[in-house]
């Protein structure tokens, strides 16, 4: 596939992802807030726009280490790419807590969809053992 052609949205694309203060700043006002072991989770259930937008807020009072930074960024795009397909519109903010450092993907992935299926926003797994990777 040629660089800068698409099969379809990319869930990282630029219209997926929340880019102005304002946007931020709206959804940490109205939306709802959750505390779990890994991150924090602020849901916007009923944004402006029908769109599904997220922004990870990894800064540096998490880590002053960048290599620690991006892997949480890592953990966190990980769990939008596989939850993603599965969400109503909704704006998103995950921002790590320090357990998130020794964490592994699986246990972030299923503390993020906890929450999101509780507020939701989120269609829960099928459960037929599938972790929501592509066979």
């Amino acid at each position: 596939m040629a660089k800068g052609a698409s099969k379809g949205a990319s869930p990282f694309g630029a219209e997926a992802r929340l880019h102005r203060r304002e946007q931020i700043e709206l959804v940490k006002s109205r939306g709802a807030s959750e505390v779990g072991r890994h991150s924090i989770v602020v849901v916007l259930a009923e944004p402006p726009e029908a769109t599904r937008r997220v922004a990870f807020l990894i800064s540096r009072r998490f880590d002053l280490h960048a290599v620690v930074r991006n892997r949480a960024r890592r953990l966190f795009r990980e769990t939008w790419r596989t939850l993603a397909p599965r969400l109503s519109p909704c704006w998103l903010l995950l921002i790590p807590r320090r357990a998130m450092k020794s964490a592994k993907c699986p246990a972030v992935l299923a503390e993020v969809e906890r929450v999101l299926v509780k507020r939701g926003v989120c269609r829960a797994q099928a459960d037929d053992g599938e972790t929501g990777l592509a066979n």
